[in-house]
């Protein structure tokens, strides 16, 4: 926001996922709050779609909260007319630019917006037009997400002159195939995956478009968030407590912590001993002794012979694969009515229910509250609303 300040820009587009959460931490909402309102007070108005993640089917979310104080404005609107969406341009007054969109959504019912979406209209529109879109588009997909809900890039509206992206958490720049698309990517990270590839090196940052009646120029302006430090070890045919030593005098060693996020990877199949028996927590307080600021661990790929025999055949897997692979594996085994549910929508499904059911509770949030967030969440991602009043 302060680089969008500085360079004076005329607009700036949010493609959702703003935040981690519908109802975020209250004091991270309200820095985002003040800072949005130091970009306004510039006269610099601000565009936005929902995100997968900060869009909420039960509740009022922080992006309702943040238009309905005039802090920017969904591009979002339309009406259904004879089975057809029809979305409403907002007219940017400084430049002219015409802006639309549609949100991301869990499950990829955003899907379906796209399926009755009224193209002529917005295909024949003049002017210069941008289609802002929080979703992963077939064509581009990283490998990592192989499995996860796309959409070929054919379903989007033909004849803007740029596509505004999100959900995709690497930087993209693509108009091969017609349409102009830029993926921004994620500035900090989402999990260790993320962390991990900004630590080896990948520049993270937002684009700023130049364009007059046509895109002239897009260039990344680079953001560098914190300073990062991998440690890899191998703990290959060592028990546990050689492990144990030898990562609390990795963690001594390391000199030139001060600063920066330190990801610590553990993996290899030790001789003896269990997982359990390495105190992580103690190698983490000596690594912010010695000036990190935060420590992520990575361990899921740490095995022991001595235990093999009920560790989950994952062959390197992260968790998330581990938890797909698993619902494949034992769907067909579960009683349901609804056939379609032993397919590929159950899975979907099982997956939506076990990321509601791993939220964590917020601070300062009631347990009551906490449970009954939960519930919500997952009633409504079940249809169950009616059977809960």
């Amino acid at each position: 926001m302060d680089a969008c300040v500085k360079r004076k820009v005329d607009f700036i587009i949010i493609s959702g996922d703003l935040f981690d959460s519908p109802i975020p931490d209250m004091a991270l909402a309200n820095r985002a709050v003040r800072k949005l309102r130091e970009v306004r007070n510039q006269g610099i108005p601000l565009y936005a779609v929902y995100g997968s993640h900060d869009f909420s089917p039960t509740q009022t979310s922080i992006v309702d909260l943040l238009e309905s104080s005039d802090l920017f404005k969904k591009v979002t609107r339309g009406k259904i007319t004879q089975g057809k969406l029809q979305l409403e341009f907002e007219v940017d007054e400084q430049t002219g630019a015409k802006i639309c969109g549609i949100s991301g959504r869990r499950l990829g019912i955003d899907k379906e917006y796209y399926t009755i979406l009224d193209r002529q209209a917005l295909e024949t529109e003049a002017g210069f037009k941008i289609f802002a879109f929080h979703g992963a588009l077939s064509e581009y997909k990283p490998r990592y997400i192989a499995e996860a809900d796309s959409t070929p890039i054919s379903t989007l509206p033909k004849s803007f002159d740029y596509y505004a992206g999100g959900h995709i958490h690497e930087k993209m720049h693509d108009d091969t195939h017609g349409y102009n698309i830029v993926y921004p990517g994620t500035l900090f990270g989402a999990d260790y995956r993320d962390l991990e590839t900004s630590a080896k090196g990948e520049e993270r940052g937002f684009y700023i478009v130049q364009f007059s009646t046509k895109v002239e120029r897009i260039d990344l302006i680079p953001i560098s968030v914190c300073g990062y430090e991998l440690l890899e070890y191998d703990a290959t045919d060592k028990n546990a407590s050689n492990v144990q030593e030898d990562l609390l005098q990795m963690a001594r060693q390391e000199k030139s912590l001060q600063g920066k996020l330190v990801l610590l990877k553990v993996s290899g199949q030790m001789s003896g001993g269990k997982t359990a028996d390495i105190d992580f927590q103690q190698i983490k307080k000596l690594l912010k002794d010695e000036g990190a600021i935060e420590i992520q661990l990575n361990y899921h790929k740490l095995t022991s012979k001595q235990y093999v025999a009920i560790h989950i055949a994952s062959a390197g897997e992260e968790a998330q694969k581990i938890e797909e692979r698993l619902f494949k594996e034992h769907i067909g085994t579960v009683k349901v009515e609804d056939l379609k549910l032993k397919s590929d929508a159950g899975i979907a499904l099982s997956k939506e229910i076990l990321s509601i059911l791993k939220q964590a509770r917020k601070e300062n949030e009631t347990k009551g509250s906490y449970e009954s967030r939960v519930i919500a969440n997952a009633t409504t991602t079940l249809g169950l609303q009616e059977a809960f009043k």
